[in-house]
């Protein structure tokens, strides 16, 4: 009889599959990649433009990738900030454009911040959204004024293609996290039959009392069922052992060992 399917302290489960996105270094690869041929098409660097992608979840943000330390070190202040143009953006759901910090009086507070680290015009826009996070891409320039009608709809066409790349590496990672699931619970279920069936072997034990044994072991270690598990296995010695010495090192899982059949909670007649 299968184990039942397993539930308590310390049962593993894998990262979600945008928190994949958002903590991977490949993805930043990527975001760096293909930022920077969009940076070439505007003649950013002779222009004196920079940028920076951000992304948001919640209680986090961070600057995940950026065409330079000033832009890095920009980005990361607006992200201080409680407000900025980035955030302004996500809501709105389209770009924000300031021509000149110095003369901007919406966040006066990252304006003159901005102006310290060189930045004198910016440009910010959404990349997309998902559930629980968001990103967002903003370009830095050194001149106030710098940015053209051309510039957001090249920076508009350039945001899409991210956007449906970064879309699809989220359903690849949610197909690949749905298979590692799958073997994780497949393999603990294993691990839990065969541990039940060195406690029913072992000591006794009913189908129902082995179980609730393991459960009660995964609390008073806080190992978890999966590791709990583990350990009756690796600890049950093949073929006879000497008198008194059955099995001791299940025993030493917890201070006292399984009960038997006719002790504690399990004596006949009683129930788990």
């Amino acid at each position: 009889m299968a184990a039942a399917t397993p539930e308590g302290p310390g049962w593993e489960s894998l990262p979600d599959p945008q928190d994949l996105v958002f903590d991977s270094t490949d993805v930043e690869d990527f975001l760096a990649a293909v930022t920077h041929e969009f940076m070439r098409d505007i003649d950013g660097d002779l222009r004196g433009i920079s940028w920076a992608v951000t992304f948001f979840r919640p209680g986090s943000v961070r600057t995940a990738a950026a065409g330079s330390a000033a832009a890095r070190a920009a980005d990361e202040e607006q992200c201080s900030f409680a407000d900025g143009p980035v955030l302004e953006s996500l809501r709105a759901g389209d770009f924000v454009h300031v021509a000149d910090v110095a003369r901007d009086r919406r966040w006066p507070g990252y304006a003159n911040v901005a102006a310290d680290h060189g930045v004198r015009s910016l440009l910010s826009t959404p990349i997309m959204a998902g559930a629980g996070w968001s990103a967002a891409l903003s370009l830095y320039a050194s001149m106030p004024h710098s940015f053209t009608s051309e510039d957001i709809t090249q920076m508009r066409r350039y945001v899409r293609q991210v956007a449906r790349s970064l879309r699809m590496v989220v359903r690849v990672a949610e197909r690949a996290e749905a298979g590692a699931q799958l073997a994780v619970a497949q393999s603990s279920m294993v691990l839990m039959d065969l541990a039940v069936t060195v406690l029913t072997s072992d000591y006794g034990l009913g189908h129902e009392a082995a179980l609730q044994y393991l459960r009660t072991i995964a609390r008073h270690t806080n190992q978890g069922l999966r590791e709990t598990a583990m350990n009756i296995v690796a600890a049950s010695r093949p073929g006879p052992a000497a008198p008194g010495q059955e099995n001791a090192g299940v025993g030493g899982l917890i201070s006292a060992k399984p009960p038997g059949r006719n002790e504690g909670p399990y004596k006949t007649g009683s129930t788990a």
